[in-house]
């Protein structure tokens, strides 16, 4: 029941990002640029519930965006799904059987090194990063959807030059203005997107006499 009401949830995030995309992002726009709703709940998603989640999500935000906004045939449904699985290698959360060989991995190598433990802890601090070397969660969410939405940038950038548009410095000012609001509305939203989901563990109330805390 569990994992059906995580489907479910993954499921009703990904319809209304869609349409805060295409209906309600174009009143925030900033000098003609609009940040990415999709890419950031792909990128929660990808970070939040793993790769089947993002992969399923993907497939549906780009038939939707190929249904009613494509300009390109085949453009998105193909670039979403492609672009969120790239992605998705890289930031994706790992299993725990994944986690464990990587520890082994690790610790094989740091016992070769002779690493002790005060330095590993002073680089643990330094980079971010926890113990079984992933950064933190939200930092990589943040990370995941910047990257997402710069390959399509630089799709998009590819596609008017090979159809004989004059690239100017206007398009690469706007894609990186586009990928900087997409890392920015990801930070905005991806509190609230990860508590819907059940990320944060909530407080369990006890009894304590006649009151409840």
């Amino acid at each position: 029941m569990s994992s059906l009401i995580k489907m479910l949830k993954a499921l009703l995030i990904t319809v209304l990002a869609y349409l805060i995309q295409v209906c309600v992002m174009q009143y925030f726009a900033i000098g003609g640029m609009t940040g990415s709703m999709l890419f950031a709940t792909l990128a929660i998603l990808t970070v939040s519930l793993g790769k089947k989640y993002t992969f399923c999500a993907s497939c549906i935000i780009g038939m939707l965006m190929e249904s009613m906004l494509s300009n390109v045939p085949g453009l998105y449904i193909i670039a979403y799904p492609v672009i969120a699985m790239i992605c998705a290698q890289f930031f994706a959360d790992m299993s725990d059987r994944q986690r464990e060989r990587r520890r082994m991995i690790n610790d094989i190598r740091r016992s070769r090194r002779g690493e002790g433990k005060a330095v590993r802890r002073l680089l643990s601090r330094l980079t971010g990063r926890d113990r079984d070397g992933d950064l933190p969660a939200h930092l990589r969410i943040v990370l995941c959807a910047a990257l997402m939405d710069l390959i399509l940038n630089i799709v998009l950038i590819a596609y008017m030059y090979l159809i004989g548009v004059d690239l100017s410095f206007t398009h690469f000012t706007r894609a990186l203005g586009s990928v900087l609001y997409t890392a920015v509305l990801t930070a905005v939203v991806m509190g609230p997107v990860r508590y819907f989901l059940g990320m944060y563990p909530r407080r369990k109330k006890r009894r304590v006499g006649g009151d409840i805390v």
